[in-house]
């Protein structure tokens, strides 16, 4: 710890040098840009922001989708520690699962938001690793599908974290903050100039955590300079680095008991603190990426931005695993589990590049807004496994004293499997003022994607490499979208669009056939509303959402009869749909008033499934609760009490079921053949936060009681990963601004 507060020490004494250099004006390009933001957090209606993530130069109120922006002011007034608690104000966003406690699983609209739906300052991310706040300038929240501007996308919507941004004024802060189980985190962030063509921006952070897990603890480093050049008036270059270390306990919670009758119930017979791995066991994390943007002005109306984005991403991992109660046997009648334990290393590394260039032209009184745009990347990722040595390793429920240590397997090289990906796509976008009021908005995209044949390299016969099987294949798809946007005047927007996506489908059938890509199609409706002066904004959308052809584990092999155990080999399963209506209330009503709030209803079922192996058809799909609901309040005193802060935040996630939907007849698992659901039900539950903060000169002091009334529930993946969500805890931060 001593290395890391000298180092902070070092870094505060190399900034402030900077601190007395005067304000020098900044290119057109940004000026426009900082605008939009002292907008936004003047007013908090995000109505009034230009969202950075939708490519286009289209403002809020012409883009026909429902756009959620959590500014870095709400962030910090809230205390956000994970991108779990920023997203807890964007309602239709819940988490899907916490699998090993170790990154954050969303979801939106019942699908799962991946690798491919999450991004960093628009290109796509590792989603592998809980991402560092303190740095994100805001959050933006594409909801739905939008394979038009980024491809391969999950329907659910896309989540793109903005880091900080280089200013050419002198500012910073420095911060302490420190709560619950033994938790301190150190933050900087320091900006300015360093010459009137060049600032520079420095945000870094040091967290240590406990848990209120026993054995639980985590360690994170975070460092990202970014430098800002104004290559002239009308060219503008930004270089930004991201790196993130983080060292934690896997954790996969309490588990889930399967009774006599193989049904499931969670593990409810042990505390919140119990854990049931090992002391030594281990996941270790490091992502670093560089991104480089270009923005030129190329005339009046035209202009043109460049991203070239590098990442690389390692994980160390060694743990036991799968905390999930059965019975020794079929006489047996104690509750036992044979601990696993599994050991990885992967690596991966990822480029990408996109260009889109902006206009605006008239043809006669017909006013277009054009998006031209093109993007690639390419992809490599190497997954080691290995082989471990046997333990002996039988835990009983009714008998603590089991619970406790063993030795770390003996571990040896097994093999190592190299995948690589490639996607290229191109896609154009006009927004057609056909008069003041109506505007007709029309794109389509084409892409390609490959995944190259992966190889497999055998260490157990001194290195042999193979071909994996069958796990070279190629898609391509057109993704169109239109709509119409209804605009009588600036403060109300009505639409409806239409857009098609499309997934690409890993794996094979029982005839040893490549499986063919999945079509999603999106129907939506919307209204956005500014009230009182523009300082409010209330959004509504109401949306369809079909997903054709999906495939599961196929039950049995080609002859119908035996049963496949090769999660690569794949059947047809019908389709899934979604329907919603999402509500957002935002924005400052006074100077003293900030509000956030929103509610979501979701109903995501299987439909069309074959009659023997399919799920049970219009039953709720796993981890997708049907409503979820956000409320936040903060009060400012400027008068009597000046400079003191209240809030009050509440999270509400309805019902929803865990572990596996159920099937019809003929699947291979006993559960099902005897009958019996694999499904379990997680109920509801609210968590409430009060924030009370204190400003004078430029110190400041906020405090926060986060899950006031100690609600339990948890967060489960399938049906095991059971992981408590926080009980009652405590935080407070100091904050020091230059």
């Amino acid at each position: 710890m001593k290395k890391q507060i000298l180092s902070v020490g070092l870094l505060i004494a190399a900034m402030s040098a900077h601190a007395q250099m005067k304000y020098e004006p900044v290119s057109d390009t940004l000026k426009i840009q900082l605008i939009e933001d002292i907008n936004l957090h003047k007013t908090g209606n995000p109505n009034v922001a230009k969202p950075l993530s939708t490519k286009s130069n289209l403002t809020m109120m012409e883009t026909p989708q429902p756009i959620a922006i959590v500014t870095h002011e709400i962030i910090e007034q809230q205390q956000a520690k994970q991108l779990s608690d920023v997203l807890q104000n964007v309602n239709g966003v819940y988490i899907t699962s916490s699998r090993g406690n170790s990154q954050d699983s969303f979801g939106g609209r019942g699908f799962s938001l991946g690798n491919d739906n999450i991004f960093k300052n628009g290109t796509r991310i590792n989603s592998g690793v809980f991402p560092e706040v303190s740095g994100l300038e805001r959050v933006e929240v594409l909801k739905g599908a939008n394979a038009m501007l980024y491809g391969n996308t999950a329907a659910g919507g896309i989540i793109n974290m903005i880091t900080k941004k280089p200013r050419f004024n002198n500012g910073g802060s420095i911060g302490l903050s420190g709560g619950s189980w033994n938790s301190y985190k150190p933050t900087v962030d320091f900006y300015g100039p360093l010459s009137d063509k060049v600032a520079y921006r420095v945000n870094g952070a040091y967290e240590y955590a406990e848990s209120f897990r026993d054995v639980v603890e985590s360690q994170k480093y975070y460092f990202n300079p970014s430098f800002l050049f104004n290559l002239g008036e009308k060219s503008q270059l930004i270089v930004e680095a991201d790196y993130l270390k983080n060292d934690f306990t896997p954790d996969f919670g309490i588990g889930t008991i399967t009774n006599k009758d193989l049904s499931y119930t969670l593990n409810d017979k042990v505390d919140r603190n119990v854990f049931f791995g090992t002391d030594w066991q281990y996941q270790n994390v490091e992502q670093a990426s560089t991104n480089i943007t270009f923005n030129h002005q190329l005339s009046t109306n035209w202009t043109l931005n460049a991203v070239a984005s590098y990442q690389n991403y390692t994980k160390d991992y060694f743990s036991s695993e799968r905390v999930q109660w059965g019975y020794a046997n079929a006489s047996a009648t104690r509750l036992s589990w044979s601990r696993p334990f599994n050991k990885t290393y992967n690596e991966q590394n990822y480029g990408s590049a996109q260009v889109n260039i902006n206009g605006e032209f008239n043809t006669g009184k017909i006013n277009h807004k054009v998006l031209l745009g093109t993007d690639a990347d390419y992809g490599q990722a190497d997954s080691y496994t290995y082989n471990l040595g046997a333990t002996t390793n039988i835990l009983y429920l009714d008998d603590p004293s089991t619970w406790g240590n063993v030795a770390m397997p003996t571990s040896a090289d097994k093999d190592k499997t190299r995948a690589t990906t490639r996607r290229i796509g191109a896609y154009i976008q006009d927004f057609v003022g056909l008069t003041k009021e109506l505007k007709v908005i029309a794109g389509l995209r084409w892409s390609y994607l490959e995944n190259m044949p992966s190889i497999k390299s055998d260490y157990l016969k001194n290195g042999e490499k193979s071909i994996v099987k069958n796990s070279a294949t190629s898609d391509q798809a057109f993704s169109p979208k239109i709509g119409l946007v209804y605009m009588p005047n600036d403060n109300l927007s009505v639409f409806a669009t239409y857009t098609n996506s499309f997934t690409a489908n890993s794996g094979r059938t029982v005839f040893d056939e490549p499986l063919k890509p999945t079509t999603i199609d999106q129907y939506e409706v919307g209204a956005k509303k500014n009230f009182w002066n523009n300082t409010i904004a209330v959004n509504l959308s109401l949306y369809q959402i079909i997903y054709h052809d999906f495939y599961q584990t196929a039950q049995f092999a080609a002859d119908g009869v035996t049963p496949n155990s090769d999660t690569a080999v794949k059947e047809f399963a019908g389709k899934m749909r979604s329907q919603g209506v999402e509500l957002d209330i935002t924005g400052n009503p006074t100077k003293n008033i900030s509000i956030i709030g929103g509610i979501s209803y979701n109903n995501s079922v299987y439909l069309d499934t074959p009659a023997l192996t399919g799920y049970v058809e219009k039953q709720k799909l796993v981890r997708t609760p049907a409503t979820t609901a956000n409320a936040s309040v903060f009060y400012k005193f400027t008068e009597d009490l000046k400079g003191l802060k209240l809030g009050v935040s509440a999270y509400y996630v309805g019902d929803r079921l865990a572990g596996w939907n159920d099937t019809k007849t003929g699947n291979n698992s006993l559960a099902a053949r005897n009958g019996v659901s694999r499904i379990f039900k997680v109920k509801d539950f609210t968590t409430v936060a009060l924030s009370a903060g204190y400003e004078w000169s430029k110190f400041a002091v906020q405090g926060k009681v986060g899950n006031l009334f100690d609600t339990e529930n948890y967060n489960v993946h399938e049906n095991y990963s059971v992981n408590p969500i926080t009980p009652r805890n405590y935080y407070l931060t100091l904050t020091y601004k230059l």
